[in-house]
Order: C-alpha cells, then structure tokens, then sequence
C-alpha cells in the first residue's frame, strides 16, 4: 500500500482518503485472520520411542497427553514427557509462519517480528541430540538432610506452637 497524496483538489484528496482507508481495512482484517488462525494452532509430537504423544497449543500449553501403556513411571516418563513437548513447542514458529505467509502479510520486518517471537519463545532443540536422549538414565537420590531433629524442650513453660 502507497502512502496517500493529499492536496491539490478536492476530489483527488477524498479518493485518496477513501483509498488509504480501504488499504487500513484490509490489512486490519489480515492481521485479524492471521491472530484468529495462530489461536487454532495445535503441534501433536510423538516420543521417539512412541509412548508419550501430545498436543501443544499456539502458546506451548499441553493440551493433551496420552502415556502408553508400555511406559514405565519416574524420572524416565518425565524426561520423555518434557523433550516431546521440547520438540513440539519447536514446531509452532513454523506453523505461525504459514499463518503469515497463507494470509498475506507482506510488510517489510512484520512477519518476521511476529515469527522470530515464537522462535524465540520456544527454540529448535539441540540438533546433536542422540535419539535415545527421551530415555534418561534416573538421577541420584538427594542427599539426606543436615538438620538436626527437633528435641523436646521439657522445661518450656510458654504456650505450644500447634495452638
């Protein structure tokens, strides 16, 4: 859209007005039907290993998530859980970008502003990444508490703390 030429006559102003607000119309209306479309944007990603699969919405929030049977509990389901979310939340800058690109958003820095925020909001995962790294070895247990158990003070005369 070309900026508008006002002055000269009447006329040509008033057309020029009515154009460059048509042009405001149509690119409010895109900018709508893209947030309207990033809203229903969902990434179903599945574990490597194939007992976790899950759904992410446009904002990385799980939206479901199914276990397998065949999974095993802990650390373990918990790693496998959180690395497919990893990779999914990956995948909704690119869905965005479709978004963009399918309606027609062609202004110079625009698309790629709306795009490079879920880029950066939820980054590529490490591509180094082994495939069994869904499958963590458990951590150690933490280490026993260095607190000393409370002992009864028998000679305590005040009210006690549980009242």
């Amino acid at each position: 859209m070309t900026d508008p030429v006002f002055g000269g006559d009447e006329v040509r102003t008033e057309q020029e007005i009515a154009r460059w607000a048509a042009g405001v119309t149509a690119k409010a209306e895109k900018y709508q039907e893209v947030s309207r479309q990033v809203a229903g944007v969902s990434i179903t990603e599945v574990s490597r290993d194939g007992l976790v699969r899950l759904t992410v919405d446009a904002t990385g929030a799980v939206q479901t998530l199914e276990i397998s049977e065949r999974a095993s509990g802990g650390a373990q389901l918990a790693t496998t859980i959180l690395t497919t979310m990893r990779r999914a939340q990956s995948r909704i800058a690119g869905a965005v970008s479709d978004v963009v690109s399918a309606v027609g958003i062609r202004e110079p820095g625009t698309a790629d502003a709306l795009v490079s925020s879920y880029r950066q909001r939820f980054p590529e995962p490490p591509s180094d990444t082994p495939p069994w790294a869904d499958q963590v070895r458990p951590t150690a247990p933490p280490p026993p508490s260095t607190r000393r158990p409370v002992q009864d003070d028998d000679d305590w005369e005040g009210p006690s703390v549980t009242e």
